[in-house]
């Protein structure tokens, strides 16, 4: 019998032919519209559906997460609003969430002042139904040390990490008090990636 406590499941993408950039866009739509969509189903409380409401994104540089976080302003909400209107439209419209609004974000990066990355922290605690509560962060390595909120269950992380303790320590960040769920984009062009 299985001990009842909580695990990360985790998953690897690759996506050969085509761009981590369309990757990118992609997986996470995809998994803030499911997460958007389990506030329409009535089986599930506020805590569950905020274990995965805050996407966590995990970047090895600050480059990749620079053009990232544009790439997500500017192409992953138009993904997101296609898959509510066109592609899901028949789950969606039982959506519950009023989403009219650009995400509330953020980032924990070195490049923003040590107040600032306080803040933050004290802010991610703020969880769903709260309208404050981030829908995604984006993160380097400052993440995978010292930090633990509980309430965080679901990470993205940008191409395999340096090295094994770097990829333990980042993604045990999530799925600590729930379950988890840990999505990995490998870069099909990357070596290490595809070992």
């Amino acid at each position: 019998k299985r001990q009842e406590k909580p695990a990360r499941r985790y998953i690897g993408i690759a996506a050969p032919g085509s761009s981590m950039v369309e990757l990118l866009v992609r997986v996470y739509s995809s998994l803030i519209f499911a997460s958007r969509y389990l506030t329409s189903l009535d089986e599930f409380d506020d805590r569950v559906i905020d274990n995965f409401w805050t996407l966590v994104g995990y970047f090895n540089t600050l480059r990749d997460l620079g053009g990232a976080s544009s790439t997500i302003f500017d192409r992953v909400y138009e993904r997101y609003k296609y898959l509510i209107n066109t592609k899901f439209n028949d789950l969606a419209n039982k959506f519950t969430y009023d989403d009219a609004g650009l995400w509330n974000n953020n980032e924990l990066t070195s490049r923003k002042p040590s107040a600032d990355i306080k803040q933050t922290l004290e802010n991610l605690e703020i969880g769903y139904p709260d309208k404050r509560a981030y829908d995604y962060i984006l993160a380097t390595n400052m993440l995978s040390v010292g930090i633990d909120i509980g309430r965080l269950g679901m990470m993205v992380v940008h191409s395999q990490p340096k090295t094994n303790a770097e990829y333990i320590q980042a993604t045990s960040r999530v799925g600590r008090e729930n379950p988890g769920l840990v999505v990995i984009m490998y870069n099909a062009m990357r070596s290490r990636d595809k070992s």
